[in-house]
């Protein structure tokens, strides 16, 4: 693989199914998976978009981004490294005890995972 690649992004939408929706319609995504706390992860064969839920004080938009990397040796060489977040049951991703966040000098979370959901 090499050099990390941007292998998904996460998106706050006031009604994800209609978001859902959209992408399907428009850009030809397909929906990978949806699962019961209403995150809706869609592929375009490569990258996954999850589009996920409202949450009070948290604007809409993109909530963050993630790498697929080969080791998370030279990532944490480079910058504190946290584990992840919790995810809730069912929504968690393959290899979760891999996926790391980090935060940019300006506050914007980053994953870094060496596994990645399938996008087909």
């Amino acid at each position: 693989m090499g050099r990390p690649k941007i292998r998904h992004i996460a998106v706050r939408a006031a009604d994800p199914e209609k978001v859902s929706e959209f992408l399907q319609k428009v850009f030809a995504m397909e929906v990978a998976k949806k699962t019961p706390s209403g995150i809706v992860f869609m592929t375009d064969g490569y990258l996954t978009l999850a589009v996920i839920p409202p949450k009070p004080g948290h604007p809409n938009g993109i909530n963050h981004y993630g790498f697929l990397v080969d080791s998370l040796e030279p990532i944490s060489a480079l910058t504190p490294v946290q584990p992840a977040e919790q995810l809730q049951a069912g929504g968690r991703s393959p290899g979760q005890h891999s996926e790391y966040v980090i935060h940019d000098p300006e506050g914007n979370r980053i994953d870094a995972a060496v596994e990645m959901w399938p996008t087909k």
